[in-house]
């Protein structure tokens, strides 16, 4: 009796131990029920991991315009006029240099300060091939984010985004994207303003970036309004 008692103990045991770990446990399933449960559902990582795919796709597509756009036949030619005629009236301090066929102006007021990037790139001996709406559209979001992302204490999440791309005929374009932002810690408020505009004509590709951000209101709709003087003067 004693060793019947035993042998009935030892296999409850044995049933026990079997089902811990899993979600519901059932003393008639098989351990095997449990193992097949765990392995069997394929086909909710499937979805992100799609995802994942075509963004890391679209991202190498992106990178591999940037670089053939450089490393294309391009010449980088002179914006001084462009940029003395846009800033006739400009009331921000300014220093300019120029560094690899780029015009790079840094602005500055009593509360506040920001920069501007001014080039015109001759693409009639490039070796580029992509169409004109490819080429303004990564470009021009390729010095968007370079230029956004100058403004210290800002992120993309802070900015209120608006885009806009104007095709007028095959041989001439425009690209045109600025956001603004707002940021307030209770007791100081800031003001910030970015744009990139891009005209491509006549084989020349001409891009005017820049952003901005002050304690000042009015700082940023001075530079709104230098940006749009240099829109303005663009030949497209």
């Amino acid at each position: 009796m004693k060793k019947a008692y035993l042998a009935i103990l030892s296999a409850a045991v044995a049933m026990t131990a079997t089902a811990c770990g899993t979600i519901s446990p059932s003393v008639q399933n098989p351990p095997e029920t449990a193992v097949t449960e765990a392995v069997e559902p394929k086909t909710e990582p499937t979805v992100p991991a799609e995802t994942v795919d075509k963004s890391e796709e679209e991202q190498i597509k992106y990178n591999t315009f940037i670089a053939e756009f450089f490393d294309s036949n391009i010449m980088f030619t002179d914006v001084q006029k462009l940029t003395d005629d846009s800033m006739k009236d400009c009331s921000f301090e300014k220093q300019a240099e120029s560094s690899n066929g780029i015009q790079k102006i840094s602005l500055k007021s009593a509360n506040g300060g920001g920069v501007l990037n001014v080039m015109c790139i001759d693409l009639s001996q490039s070796s580029i091939s992509y169409e004109l709406e490819y080429i303004l559209e990564n470009f021009g979001n390729y010095y968007f984010g370079l230029t956004s992302a100058q403004m210290n204490g800002v992120t993309e999440d802070d900015f209120v985004s608006n885009y806009r791309m104007i095709n007028s005929m095959i041989s001439k374009g425009k690209y045109q994207r600025y956001s603004s932002v707002q940021k307030t810690d209770g007791m100081a408020a800031q003001f910030g303003y970015t744009e990139t505009y891009a005209s491509l004509a006549e084989g020349r590709l001409t891009v005017i970036s820049g952003a901005f951000l002050s304690s000042d209101m009015m700082d940023r709709q001075d530079f709104m309004r230098l940006m749009a003087r240099f829109a303005e003067n663009i030949s497209y």
